[in-house]
């Protein structure tokens, strides 16, 4: 039985998160999509503790996945879609380490999140050209609202309310 559960990240986590996100880093570079590489270190990480709610899921005491909640969009967006209307929260990092993908792990932290925010209204950014995580976020109610150009890869913007 595998002992699974979502916690609040804390200070001591900041590591395991890093190697997390960099190892996914590293599998979505071998599919040819280098937007995460180079990215998280733990000065990001810390920072990313003190300004959203990080949630991580542990697999018997071992981080498998992450997910970022905050109540501000990316800096990008404002040159991606400046006139794109506010959301009450903003999802970002959703990870799950690749051994452990395609076992319904992301589905699991993102309906997390989606228990969270109640009837809020969320957003958050995909790149184009990851069709598979598109589809993800798509299946579980989220309308592309727009798309541009930031952090220079094409994106899509998501929103997601309980009643779309």
């Amino acid at each position: 039985m595998v002992n699974l559960q979502i916690q609040l990240a804390s200070r001591r986590d900041v590591p395991a998160i890093v190697t997390l996100l960099n190892e996914c880093a590293n599998d979505m570079y071998q599919q040819g999509m280098s937007h995460w590489l180079d990215l998280y270190d733990e000065e990001f990480v810390s920072q990313n503790l003190l300004q959203k709610s990080v949630y991580v899921l542990k697999q018997d005491s071992q981080i498998i996945g992450s997910v970022a909640l905050g109540l501000k969009p990316a800096d990008h967006y404002a040159d991606c879609w400046p006139d794109a209307p506010a959301a009450d929260f903003y999802l970002t990092q959703l990870a799950v380490h690749p051994q452990h993908q395609q076992a319904g792990y992301g589905r699991l932290l993102l309906e997390h999140c989606l228990g969270l925010i109640g009837d809020a209204k969320l957003q958050l950014d995909a790149v184009a050209h990851y069709p598979q995580l598109l589809d993800f976020y798509r299946k579980y109610g989220f309308k592309q609202i727009a798309e541009g150009i930031g952090l220079g890869d094409h994106r899509y913007l998501f929103e997601y309310t309980r009643s779309s």
